[in-house]
């Protein structure tokens, strides 16, 4: 039997019984329609989507060969949670492009707790063998800030903003994990997704160069209320090619 490479990264079946790829059964198990249609002129078209997943959840893991080590990203709990989302933000280093320090009671449980009650956006934390070192949104672009100035997003395109708070799991090779897995997620949590966009500062030279090393383009710089950023966009067909890294 002969299983082309990108067809391989598209299999999605739920990590649990003798076969295990990749994707949370939350999501393997999510059935749902294209549209839900509303009588109101004001919603025409409403699009469904897969249900936010449950603190702690589990939506995704993959053994990365180049590392010997399996990469999972679950759900975040705000109750386990808030301390280290906590001592992330006010790490310098974070703070100079997410610029959320403050106290854990006054600035970061409120943020967390709107973002719960947000349906376009996931909040999660990943992990390399059960060490914690990455906080991320997922959001649906259309429902997001970013929608009018993503060109050609559809209603299932997705983004993602992330950091990685843990000094130990950083570099080059770390990246190149995290950041493919993150986009194989979420291209795997709705065959509908076509893209995934990223807006970066413009400043962020480091980031946007491993963004173009990994099969993004940047379509162009636009101006936010809050910063100057690059439009960064990958294409479902043109990842499937070459696949999450190895």
């Amino acid at each position: 039997m002969f299983c082309p490479r990108s067809v391989f990264f598209q299999i999605s079946l739920p990590p649990s019984g003798p076969y295990k790829c990749w994707l949370g059964s939350h999501f393997t198990n999510a059935t749902y329609p294209r549209y839900c249609d509303n009588t109101s002129a004001k919603h025409a078209r409403d699009p469904w989507r897969p249900p936010k997943p449950r603190a702690g959840t589990l939506i995704y893991s993959r053994y990365v060969p180049t590392l010997n080590k399996m990469f999972t990203m679950r759900a975040l709990n705000i109750e386990d949670d808030a301390d280290t989302f906590s001592e992330w933000m006010n790490n310098d280093r974070v703070a100079e492009f997410w610029n959320m320090k403050g106290d854990k009671d006054s600035v970061h449980l409120p943020y967390l707790k709107t973002l719960d009650g947000d349906k376009h956006v996931v909040t999660v934390i990943g992990s390399l063998d059960h060490e914690q070192f990455l906080y991320a949104e997922l959001y649906y672009v259309a429902e997001d800030h970013l929608a009018p100035f993503a060109d050609g997003a559809g209603l299932y395109d997705r983004g993602f903003h992330l950091l990685v708070g843990n000094e130990r799991l950083r570099g080059p090779h770390i990246v190149r994990a995290w950041l493919t897995s993150t986009v194989h997620c979420l291209f795997l949590q709705d065959p509908r997704t076509q893209y995934v966009f990223l807006e970066p500062r413009t400043d962020n030279k480091k980031l946007i160069g491993y963004l173009l090393q990994h099969g993004f383009e940047k379509l162009k710089e636009f101006t936010f209320p809050h910063k100057r950023a690059a439009l960064m966009r990958i294409d479902r067909d043109a990842f499937f090619q070459v696949g999450p890294a190895q």
